[in-house]
């Protein structure tokens, strides 16, 4: 119960500095995609499962916010906490530069398909254009972001699981 609450409270913070604070910090006009190093994050912590469900719930949060796509942030937050966390559900979770290579190769796809998607509702039908002014550099600044992130929610992770261990008998 206090691991969803924990979640919970992490995707509203998320999205509260992503709406207030980020624009203030965009470089060349791009903001960084902090919910999909959360995605990646959680993925990689808590596996496939519960990455899917953590994606969903920061994608749905995403979706109501922008109010462009009902759907298309939730369903590729659920692919991608389940795509994440299928291959590293054994893997060494203090491994905090993992995350950073996930996000690059993950945040490219990301990126382009609300491309694709963003051609059917608008016509931007230079991708060349697109690629350099916004797929590259958000893709950079949010990977740039990752090892900190990871290593916050890795943080509050182990505290949860230190929470969560039954209390052996003497």
């Amino acid at each position: 119960m206090f691991r969803i609450f924990s979640m919970v409270v992490l995707i509203i913070i998320n999205f509260t500095l992503q709406s207030t604070l980020f624009p203030h910090l965009a470089i060349m006009e791009v903001t960084p995609d902090t919910a999909l190093v959360f995605i990646v994050s959680y993925a990689i912590l808590r596996g496939d499962i519960e990455g899917a469900i953590f994606g969903f719930a920061a994608g749905l949060v995403q979706d109501i916010l922008s109010g462009l796509f009902i759907g298309l942030f939730a369903l590729l937050g659920f692919l991608t906490g389940y795509v994440c966390g299928k291959p590293f559900r054994d893997f060494f979770k203090d491994n905090y530069f993992l995350p950073f290579f996930v996000v690059v190769a993950v945040g490219l796809v990301y990126q382009f398909v609300v491309y694709v998607s963003s051609i059917m509702i608008f016509g931007q039908l230079d991708f060349s254009f697109y690629f350099r002014t916004i797929i590259l550099p958000k893709t950079i600044y949010t990977a740039s972001l990752s090892v900190p992130l990871y290593a916050f929610l890795h943080f509050i992770n182990s505290r949860i699981e230190k929470r969560e261990e039954p209390i052996s008998e003497i």
